[in-house]
């Protein structure tokens, strides 16, 4: 995999596992719900880059098989 695309990927686990999946239960109200609704969403994209990020690694491998001397990476 391409160094800029590994590099960028191991940001994006360290920083995934420091994102907020709910509001904390002290918060109350319509602010609260918007919040909730705003993570949700939030995390929802997140998941979409990952799967993003697999596709990626996975087509950069399939170029750099075919650029490595024995077909291989």
């Amino acid at each position: 995999m391409s160094f800029s695309l590994s590099r960028s990927r191991a940001d994006y686990d360290a920083a995934v596992t420091q994102f907020p999946t709910s509001v904390p239960a002290s918060w109350v109200g319509a602010d609260s719900t918007a919040c909730q609704t705003a993570l949700t969403n939030a995390s929802g994209l997140l998941t979409a880059l990952a799967t993003r990020y697999d596709t990626a690694a996975s087509k950069v491998g399939v170029v750099e098989s075919r650029n490595s001397p024995d077909g291989t990476s």
